[in-house]
């Protein structure tokens, strides 16, 4: 059952929507995104070392990167000023003016579209996954704009957008991959920041999102069917698309990491034996690898010197090493033979 106040009028946007001004901020966006493409690969051209290395698809990605960015960081502000600014009720519904939630759906709009034409233009690997993704994501924000107005979705559909929070640490990891700074601290980190924005904002929060599409916004008589169901069908896919990568990509990709990392570890701490037989007469140490390990020397080293300064005083003679180092066999205890040898 749908909910209301029991006023007769419902909000403008439910009788008509506001298309005149919600296609000029579509059309402002679209350019102004579109600009700042073509002033990313300006100045990346003319500051960023690299970037004159990179094919044309690699440039447009990297520009595409920078857009992606700013969308991601205006739609959340704007995600969170709309949510201030609008009067909910029971159930999620609103129950004053939602221009702020058509603003930033415009917004939006325009955004996706621009990043559609990029992709098609200058293709990347798994292009069609994209395209798929990119009119999935926008068709429920194009009804409720230009077509009719989903009054008991509007919650969802802002939260949604809260899903390109994750965009921030995945962009910074793209960028250094960009640079060949896999090797870099900041590269490890945007990789962890990654899964664990991404567990938050396009896992638990569409997984709650799914749940309130169906326990509040259906069945309502402030929605129409025109809006609704591209909504739910919509708000499933990307819902599963993002969990799922979560899953079966970053997931996979965490535990390979700690795998790697403690694998590392383990061959790190190996470290050589060093085999001291002692007797009354002399010190008997074992082959030790050209190459050992600080923490192998440092260990051999003080277990050499400790035997050597515990041996008696008296049974060393005059003559008793040919060097200062400690573990040398004494000169008075070799044989005729093997002094021979060594000269």
């Amino acid at each position: 059952m749908g909910w209301y106040n029991g006023a007769n009028e419902l909000l403008q946007e439910e009788r008509s929507v506001r298309f005149g001004e919600n296609v000029l901020v579509t059309s402002i966006t679209f350019a102004l995104f579109w600009a700042n493409f073509g002033l990313s690969w300006y100045l990346s051209s003319r500051f960023v070392r690299e970037f004159l290395s990179f094919t044309s698809a690699q440039k447009a990605d990297w520009c595409s990167r920078v857009n992606s960015t700013i969308h991601a960081i205006l739609v959340v502000i704007g995600v969170a000023y709309a949510l201030a600014d609008i009067s909910w009720a029971h159930g999620f519904m609103p129950m004053s003016s939602i221009r702020a939630a058509s603003f930033i759906f415009s917004i939006a709009i325009g955004y996706f579209l621009c990043d559609l034409i990029i992709i098609i233009i200058w293709p990347v690997p798994m292009k069609w996954v994209f395209i798929i993704h990119h009119i999935v994501a926008v068709v429920p924000y194009f009804i409720n704009n230009f077509i009719s107005c989903c009054a008991a979705c509007q919650f969802g559909l802002l939260l949604f957008l809260l899903v390109e929070l994750a965009t921030l640490p995945l962009n910074a990891r793209g960028f250094l991959d960009a640079r060949n700074r896999q090797d870099s601290k900041n590269y490890m980190r945007s990789i962890y920041i990654t899964y664990i924005v991404w567990g938050i904002s396009r896992m638990v929060l569409p997984t709650f999102l799914i749940y309130a599409l169906w326990a509040y916004a259906y069945p309502s008589d402030r929605n129409h069917d025109t809006c609704f169901f591209p909504n739910l069908v919509s708000a499933h896919i990307i819902a599963l698309f993002c969990i799922g990568v979560f899953f079966f990509v970053h997931t996979p990709e965490m535990i390979q990491i700690k795998r790697e990392y403690h694998r590392a570890n383990g061959e790190t701490d190996v470290s050589s034996e060093v085999a001291v037989n002692t007797d009354d007469a002399d010190l008997e140490v074992s082959d030790v690898p050209s190459v050992p390990s600080s923490k192998a020397c440092k260990s051999s080293s003080s277990r050499s010197l400790t035997l050597s300064l515990s041996r008696p005083q008296d049974s060393i003679a005059d003559d008793s090493y040919d060097d200062i180092e400690l573990g040398v066999m004494p000169r008075s205890v070799r044989t005729p033979a093997l002094l021979e040898e060594e000269q």
